[in-house]
């Protein structure tokens, strides 16, 4: 495997940080990994080998530190604005079980940290446990598991306890006449989160004694080519998120995404990135402040870039740009914001 290639592998990393960061609120309805800037950014994960009475383990650690600037904090038309530091720390040990499969862990924590808007900063932590092993040619399944721990220090509303279980399959395609390689997968997730702090609403829209639970179904898609010195990828998902807060089901939803992503080595020691989506988000029982008769519907556009320099072995630094915009039936629910951010970012 040339060095082109692996650094291409690697960056693959990046492309969830170019969906704008979500404000705290907007957090409860959205995924968590993807609004962080600098999480995916991993520029390369070298291998450490250490062998220890015959047997081979892999790891991987990651480090980063990002300076960055909030355009729209709270993504609403006040347009909030502040700067925020984010610290990352990532771990992971692989373990063999056999010629064909193998077993993994880690840990993940982020922190983000506002200076003014500080109910936005949050502390999140990771525990991953899975297996990965190939089932027959180049395709490989991987069984995760992720007990994640979201605390909002200031928001404690926000909140949550929650636990993602998946399948992966992914594999490469026959090689054509086309230049490049190509390769799709396939997953499925389940997402439950408990708010331990925050009660769901009964149908009268009183607070309740239960914790507010949701529980969300994803299905998702991938398909792309890895070039010599470049990478582009399509994707898409669908995902239902059922919660029990009963007060109009508000938030009960269906999510339809799709996006592009390339990824370009324009030398040996800097590569640029770029991602593009539309997101549509229909509620199922969320109707609009405006029209008591029809139901919300957002729509979601992301675009983002980034450019990532190595300056040292394994230390690189990234400057990054996203932009998001929700278009919405209901006024009241539009907003854009972008974040700018430049971060140092050491793997090993």
């Amino acid at each position: 495997m040339n060095r082109n290639y692996l650094v291409i592998l690697s960056s693959v990393f990046l492309l969830t940080c170019l969906t704008a960061k979500l404000n705290a609120a907007e957090v409860l309805e959205e995924e968590t990994t993807p609004k962080y800037l600098g999480a995916a950014q991993k520029k390369a994960y070298e291998k450490a080998e250490v062998t220890k009475k015959g047997k081979l383990y892999k790891t991987k650690y990651f480090f980063g530190a990002l300076q960055g600037y909030d355009n729209n904090v709270y993504l609403d038309s006040q347009r909030k604005e502040d700067t925020f530091s984010e610290g990352i720390f990532d771990a992971k040990l692989t373990y063999p079980l056999s010629g064909r499969w193998n077993v993994f862990g880690g840990v993940g924590v982020h922190d983000i940290t506002y200076w003014e808007v500080t109910d936005a900063s949050l502390v999140d932590t990771d525990l991953k446990f899975g297996f990965e092993g190939k089932l027959f040619g180049t395709a490989v399944l991987t069984a995760l598991n992720d007990i994640e721990i979201v605390e909002y220090p200031y928001n404690e509303n926000g909140s949550y306890v929650g636990n993602k279980a998946g399948l992966r399959l992914k594999h490469r395609l026959p090689k054509t006449l086309l230049p490049g390689t190509y390769f799709q997968s396939f997953g499925y997730e389940y997402f439950y989160k408990n708010y331990s702090d925050r009660k769901a609403s009964d149908g009268a829209g009183r607070k309740s004694l239960d914790d507010r639970v949701d529980k969300r179904h994803t299905l998702d898609t991938e398909f792309g080519v890895y070039f010599k010195k470049a990478m582009l990828k399509f994707s898409g998902n669908y995902y239902f998120n059922d919660a029990n807060d009963k007060y109009f089901s508000y938030y009960d939803y269906q999510s339809h995404r799709i996006g592009m992503s390339f990824i370009y080595l324009v030398t040996d020691k800097m590569t640029t990135l770029f991602s593009v989506g539309h997101q549509r988000k229909h509620y199922i029982h969320r109707i609009t402040r405006v029209d008591n008769t029809k139901l919300e519907t957002d729509k979601i556009f992301m675009i983002g870039g980034s450019l990532m320099y190595e300056i040292y072995k394994n230390t690189s630094l990234g400057l990054n740009y996203t932009y998001r915009e929700n278009d919405s039936n209901d006024p009241i629910q539009e907003y854009s914001g972008s974040v700018t951010s430049l971060g140092v970012y050491c793997n090993f």
